[in-house]
């Protein structure tokens, strides 16, 4: 999500097809515990600006900011 070397249409397709990454549904096991990532990103429409990589009960896990502008 705030890779650099991808474009916005590799991120997206990555989005879209989640179901190829590996360990998916052991991450995920439903799709309401992911639809928070993919609603901030359509939001932003771009990658995230921090990831912020955390460990939990021993398991990794990573949080993804994006930093809005007031208007």
């Amino acid at each position: 999500m705030s890779s650099s070397d991808l474009t916005e249409r590799e991120r997206h397709e990555r989005l879209a097809h989640r179901d190829t990454a590996p360990f998916d549904r052991f991450c995920h096991p439903r799709e309401e515990h992911l639809l928070p990532l993919h609603v901030c990103y359509g939001l932003a429409g771009r990658a995230s600006d921090e990831y912020l990589p955390t460990t939990i009960m021993g398991k990794k896990l990573a949080m993804f900011c994006w930093q809005t502008a007031c208007l």
